[in-house]
């Protein structure tokens, strides 16, 4: 009998601790965004959300729950599964021509742009204070620019000529960065389609034939 509660169980306690830990990472990034990552405590945390502070470091460190709020700003969750093995990301690579490809683009821009920058923006700032955070925004930039890379790849045989896919990759990370968009977004006022019809037109002039 006790085994069979226990299987029984144990879906239903799956589902209340995801429940728990989006609660958790929801009231992170409220937080977070509110008053910054360095005068954000636990406790707040724990306010927010409504649940212990036993239970919020229950979902890691403040520095793990930072980390897992910028992963479910950019990628959609904060499963393992890396950018470039998402649907999404999977979808540009391997569309059959530019324009296909472009759309895309346009598409992740909509999709991610309007969660992923203002808590970049918070994981930037924690970074220039905090060695940890500082750490995992190089891995970070590491991660952005091996994405960027593998989607430049899939332009090979578009790419401007004699730009290789390096060079290429290069100009789109300097230049397609979370700062712009805040800058163009934040303060010039730019909508998001806006942003996204700027990033598309800006990848045919500086990389496409």
């Amino acid at each position: 009998m006790s085994d069979r509660k226990r299987v029984y169980n144990s879906p239903l306690r799956a589902e209340q601790a995801q429940r728990t830990r989006a609660a958790v990472l929801d009231a992170a990034a409220r937080r977070f965004l509110d008053q910054g990552y360095a005068a954000t405590t636990m406790k707040d945390v724990a306010a927010e959300a409504g649940v212990s502070v036993q239970t919020v470091f229950g979902q890691g460190s403040k520095a793990a729950l930072l980390l897992a709020c910028v992963d479910r700003a950019v990628v959609g969750d904060d499963e393992e599964s890396p950018l470039a093995q998402r649907e999404s990301f999977l979808r540009l690579v391997h569309a059959p021509d530019r324009a296909t490809k472009l759309a895309a683009v346009r598409e992740l821009v909509l999709r991610y742009v309007p969660e992923a920058v203002p808590i970049l923006q918070v994981f930037a700032g924690a970074a220039a204070g905090d060695p940890e955070i500082a750490e995992a925004w190089a891995e970070y930039e590491r991660r952005r620019f091996s994405d960027q890379r593998i989607m430049i790849a899939s332009f090979q045989p578009e790419l401007r000529d004699g730009l290789d896919v390096e060079r290429a990759t290069e100009i789109a990370w300097g230049v397609f960065t979370h700062a712009l968009v805040a800058n163009l977004m934040g303060v010039r006022g730019w909508t998001l389609e806006q942003y996204a019809d700027f990033l598309v037109d800006a990848i045919e002039r500086l990389l496409l034939n």
